[in-house]
């Protein structure tokens, strides 16, 4: 049986060899042609970007020689990349390999509204505004395990008639997160989005549109009026939330225009060590429009503002009350600015 059994690692190891070839050259050119052909037959935005890839290829390749060493080689990389213009394209190489996302944001305070009941570690806030609405901050999409949470806020507010969801400082994470939220306030299933993903060499090789769906999910559901309020840092998977409940009829977005930025990465490893991720697809809102580089603009628009003292007026908020309760906001209460930063 031993021998059998060594018999069969031989095997399975030859077999290996053949279907996974020798190891990938490491040179300079290399790599970087690597990345070039990598995004080549599977980057999801050329026609939107309107880029001519080719000629991008061949200038930064321009810039690597045998002996180029590894600064420079992910300069050059970067470059390449960065002319995208596309914060779901991330290189991560030698020193200088960075996320084109890296900056700030304002987060606002909403405490002057807001009487918070509790929190979680993964980003979510929950509490009680004046008139029996309730308030939910999402801070992201991202990690596993913690979409029950809403459950358990929408418990803590039962009884109240609206509902706030305020993803302005959402920045993305996993689609099925964003659909399962979005699930505790939808009352059947429906259609919210649909995605296309490369299946070809040709930069317009897609596949045919498939649909991005709702269904009523989890232990609690709010069926009352919902205010989703949106901004400029709302982005990937925070959009896709925003167009779900948009779709389900009964929620209003207040705010500003969100980021637009779509696509589900692909993350890849080269052969010597570094990374870097791209988007292989590309989503669709109900009506056929792309949102890359445009975003969603709100059902109603409202921006914020700062006082002299450079505090944030949240009129995003204030707006978000008075349509939820009848009664306009005669004040508008500034919150103070915190400055975070972004991944």
């Amino acid at each position: 049986m031993r021998a059998r059994a060594l018999f069969l690692v031989a095997a399975l190891c030859a077999a290996c060899t053949a279907v996974v070839g020798p190891d990938l050259a490491s040179t300079p050119l290399a790599i970087y042609d690597r990345v070039w052909s990598d995004l080549d037959l599977h980057y999801s935005l050329f026609t939107v970007k309107h880029v001519n890839w080719d000629s991008l290829g061949a200038l930064y390749r321009a810039q690597v020689t045998p002996s180029t060493n590894d600064v420079g080689l992910s300069k050059a990389i970067s470059r390449l990349l960065g002319s995208l213009n596309d914060d779901h394209v991330l290189f991560r190489g030698s020193r200088v390999g960075t996320s084109p996302r890296a900056g700030h944001f304002d987060l606002i305070n909403t405490s002057p509204w807001v009487q918070y009941a509790g929190g979680f570690d993964d980003g979510i806030s929950f509490g009680v505004i004046n008139g029996g609405v309730g308030y939910i901050a999402i801070g992201s999409f991202d990690g596993s395990g913690w979409v029950p949470e809403i459950d358990s806020a929408l418990k803590a507010l039962d009884g109240s008639h609206a509902m706030v969801i305020d993803v302005r400082n959402n920045e993305g994470g996993f689609l099925d997160n964003a659909l399962a939220v979005a699930g505790r306030f939808a009352q059947t299933t429906q259609t919210v989005a649909y995605v296309r993903y490369r299946n070809g060499p040709g930069h317009n090789d897609f596949t045919q549109p498939i649909a991005q769906q709702v269904s009523p999910s989890g232990t609690r559901n709010f069926a009352g009026k919902v205010f989703v309020l949106t901004g400029r840092n709302t982005i990937s998977a925070a959009e896709l939330f925003v167009m779900a409940m948009q779709a389900l009829g009964h929620t209003t977005a207040i705010g500003d225009t969100t980021a637009g930025e779509t696509g589900g990465p692909l993350a890849r490893e080269l052969q010597n060590g570094w990374s870097y991720q791209f988007p292989e697809s590309i989503e669709f809102q109900l009506n056929g429009d792309v949102f890359e580089g445009i975003g969603l603009a709100p059902d109603v628009p409202v921006r914020n503002s700062f006082t002299l003292s450079g505090t944030i007026v949240d009129a995003q908020l204030a707006k978000a009350i008075s349509l939820a309760t009848g009664v306009v906001n005669s004040s508008v209460r500034p919150g103070a600015a915190a400055m975070g930063n972004r991944h």
